[in-house]
């Protein structure tokens, strides 16, 4: 029975650290600035694949930093939305799809009702919006959470503190 308890908290504290650890394993090789200019770059080629898909008359999305889930590190991630004709919500899905997939975004939809794709370290989700009104579209994407040091840390923290940044409206 000891000998039981003694393993079960061994299993528990390796499982803690995992967790809170899993944000990153370490300082992100790329600085924060690049980093953002990564995310930002991808989500805008993105944003206007989704637009042309959809036909949409209208997008908005913003992003910034933020602290990980896991309350260690930093991510830049936001999100948005996109107005469009109303349609036949698996055939927009299909287009959104296509469009992202032919722009070398990798296909990673895992659940009805969304298109997730992602490239590199950017992972973006589209999926219709019902409770915004008719024709409503919601966008996320999120880099990967990292630990950052130094210029880069205090770059992070400085941007964190500022609103989100409108990337494209």
């Amino acid at each position: 029975m000891r000998f039981m308890r003694a393993t079960l908290t061994v299993l528990a504290l390796v499982a803690l650290v995992a967790s809170t650890s899993a944000c990153s394993l370490g300082k992100d090789e790329a600085s924060a600035k690049d980093r953002e200019k990564q995310v930002v770059d991808a989500v805008s080629e993105a944003v206007p694949l989704v637009e042309k898909a959809l036909d949409a008359s209208k997008a908005e999305v913003s992003g910034g930093w933020g602290s990980c889930p896991s309350g260690v590190g930093h991510v830049y991630s936001g999100g948005g939305s996109l107005v469009a004709p109303k349609g036949d919500t698996a055939a927009q899905l299909d287009a959104v799809r296509t469009a992202l997939v032919g722009a070398d975004f990798e296909d990673g939809t895992q659940v009805d009702g969304h298109v997730s794709v992602s490239r590199g370290d950017v992972d973006l989700d589209v999926q219709p919006s019902p409770a915004r009104g008719e024709g409503a579209w919601s966008l996320s994407f999120t880099g990967p959470c990292k630990r950052y040091g130094g210029d880069d840390e205090d770059y992070v923290k400085e941007q964190g503190l500022k609103p989100a940044s409108t990337l494209l409206q």
